[in-house]
């Protein structure tokens, strides 16, 4: 059994790692990761009796119900009782998000975000900046910050001509982004799963976060607006659809906007007093979204005249990879958890570290060379929530190891860009260059890092 582990544990080390290296392998980290989560699971199998025993054990005695155990029944148990776990909770991670997407893919067809455009371009560099970041803050705790980024560049073009205050801003949409996601249990996919996990309730989440993030969000911003100097260099003229694209009038806009901002804010109180689960929410913003699309639009349902923007475009493709990627990261995790691997690490934790604070920077800082999304989902399988009453622990529900683990991964993966979906977003659009980002920003992060995590312990 232990040598299969180590395989396990081996081929995953190796997905990570080409996963992490896309840019350079140019192999697509979503084929890696769904090949990756097939066959550890194919290999868990050749020793799924003994790995049940060692986890599952009083799980699978009911399971047989006094019926001798086969080779049988242990293949059913593993794929109709373990297996299924797995899938059933990537999927309700994945529904919210196609859900989350959409909403903010209909609104900006409809030209909701149009008046963004003018309303941001300025002269002032520094105000810019922090106008941008905000904005950018705000959109990634109510969507997962990759769709944020994707949003916020395309408009940063229409907005922005010189190409190295293009990078300097991309960079800090690229920040706030992921700040933004780990603020919120709907900003970013990971810390929806805390929340679907049961380890964090919405508002305990947000409210435990918001001190150290806030500090992160302007720390970080303070020391990037001394990269600036000088006015914006702005487009001279506005290069967008503002014509057959969007018919919809300027009140109508503002209540789309209204319906998808509320819609999406009540997702955590629809499931509060339901206990459905938060996809079902965001199903019904979207569909709520889509009647007053239509209605507003009544005259022309039946015709095709709608241009489909590039940010559509753009975000369908990159939307099915993210589907793709994290259920290949959750079969690899899962596997990775089920052979006994991470309770060993956990155990070897607890009795040689014993302090949540390192627990965090070292998940961080892992997360900065490999993608933040496998480190996360590793770190939440090392420990279950303690659901002992009135317990002290830093692992019960709204723990402090799991808002350390939102915030350090969220940092983490961003010292060095390449450790989050965000920052490889930027690398593509904006063809960052690695050496630039390490000299300008890297040492920006770590401050910013450093001062949210003090005000985190203050706070704490």
């Amino acid at each position: 059994m232990l040598i299969v582990t180590l395989v396990i544990v081996a081929i995953l080390f190796v997905g990570f790692a080409l996963m992490s290296t896309e840019q350079v392998n140019h192999i697509n980290r979503a084929a890696v990761a769904m090949f990756t989560g097939v066959i550890v699971w194919v290999v868990y199998m050749l020793r799924a009796g003994s790995y049940i025993n060692l986890v599952h054990y009083d799980e699978y005695m009911r399971y047989l119900g006094g019926v001798a155990s086969t080779t049988d029944t242990v293949k059913d148990f593993v794929a109709n009782h373990i297996l299924n776990g797995y899938i059933s909770e990537a999927c309700s991670v994945i529904l919210f998000l196609i859900a989350t997407n959409t909403i903010l893919e209909v609104m900006n067809n409809n030209g909701v975000f149009d008046s963004l455009v003018r309303w941001l371009r300025m002269r002032n560099s520094r105000r810019f900046l922090w106008l941008l970041s905000a904005l950018t803050f705000i959109i990634s705790f109510n969507v997962d910050n990759l769709t944020t980024v994707v949003l916020m560049l395309a408009l940063l073009r229409l907005i922005v001509r010189s190409y190295y205050q293009k990078v300097i801003y991309a960079c800090v949409i690229m920040i706030s982004a992921s700040l933004g996601g780990c603020f919120t249990v709907i900003g970013d996919m990971t810390s929806l799963m805390l929340w679907v996990r049961g380890a964090v309730t919405p508002t305990d989440f947000t409210l435990g976060l918001a001190p150290a993030v806030l500090t992160s969000l302007c720390v970080f911003n303070i020391l990037a607006s001394t990269l600036l100097k000088g006015k914006v260099e702005v487009v001279s003229f506005l290069d967008k659809y503002d014509g057959d694209d969007s018919t919809l009038k300027a009140w109508q806009k503002v209540v789309m906007l209204i319906i998808g901002i509320v819609g999406l804010w009540s997702i955590p109180s629809f499931s509060y007093y339901t206990k459905l689960p938060p996809f079902l929410g965001a199903l019904c913003v979207l569909a709520l979204i889509w009647v007053f699309e239509g209605i507003c639009n009544i005259k022309r349902n039946l015709i095709a005249m709608f241009v489909q923007r590039n940010y559509f475009r753009n975000t369908e493709f990159i939307g099915m990879r993210i589907i793709l990627y994290f259920i290949g990261i959750s079969l690899g995790v899962g596997a990775l958890n089920e052979c006994g691997a991470l309770d060993y690490v956990a155990e070897i934790m607890e009795e040689y570290v014993g302090n949540i604070y390192i627990y965090g920077i070292a998940t961080g800082l892992v997360s900065s060379v490999i993608d933040n999304v496998p480190i996360i989902m590793t770190g939440m399988n090392l420990f279950s929530v303690d659901t002992i009453q009135g317990s002290t622990s830093n692992f019960v529900q709204n723990g402090v190891y799991w808002q350390m683990l939102s915030y350090c991964c969220a940092m983490g993966g961003s010292l060095l860009f390449i450790g989050t979906l965000a920052g490889q977003a930027v690398l593509q659009v904006e063809g960052l260059k690695f050496s630039w980002y390490i000299k300008h920003y890297t040492w920006r992060v770590v401050v910013a890092w450093a001062a949210g995590l003090l005000v985190f312990w203050m706070t704490h």
